[in-house]
């Protein structure tokens, strides 16, 4: 929305420059700025509605386990032997699922990333596991969610 704005700004500075001089600016100097804003918001844009329709991979569940961050080349898949369950929980009206695990501190402490990493841990103190899920970003419900896990759960737990 303010990449819009900031293009029909541009525009409209490269439009009426004329008019938007002063002794202080040329004209010159304003269809500029008014072409690098249209380009650089226009681009903007763009990247921001192809990010918004295109299909991400957020979770792989498999024999082994469930990866949260399959994207990410060097994630590892939480095995189902450290899996404990899942939980709800409700922030406002988001419904999030908390992957209950036994070795969090490894979680933590394996994470290269700073900011994940505190996150986890803020994660771990305040809801007690490094891991929890949204639905909303998903092509999946909460409740299909929850039953997928908990299918899965049981039908692998025993076997690792």
């Amino acid at each position: 929305m303010g990449s819009l704005l900031f293009v029909i700004g541009g525009i409209w500075m490269f439009m009426d420059a004329e008019n938007l001089a002063s002794h202080r600016r040329s004209p010159i100097f304003l269809k500029g700025i008014g072409i690098i804003s249209v380009l650089f918001f226009g681009i903007g844009i763009y990247v921001s509605i192809k990010q918004l329709t295109q299909d991400q991979l957020l979770l792989v569940i498999d024999g082994k386990g469930i990866n949260v961050n399959p994207r990410k080349p060097t994630s590892k898949s939480i095995n189902w032997e450290n899996i404990d369950g899942f939980s709800e929980l409700k922030i406002q009206s988001q419904k999030l699922v908390i992957v209950q695990v036994n070795n969090s501190d490894y979680w933590i402490e394996n994470e290269n990333n700073q900011i994940r990493k505190k996150l986890m841990k803020f994660n771990f103190n305040n809801y007690g596991s490094p891991f929890n899920l949204s639905a909303n970003s998903m092509q999946i419900n909460y409740v299909e969610l929850m039953r997928v896990l908990n299918d899965n759960l049981n039908k692998y737990k025993h076997l690792t």
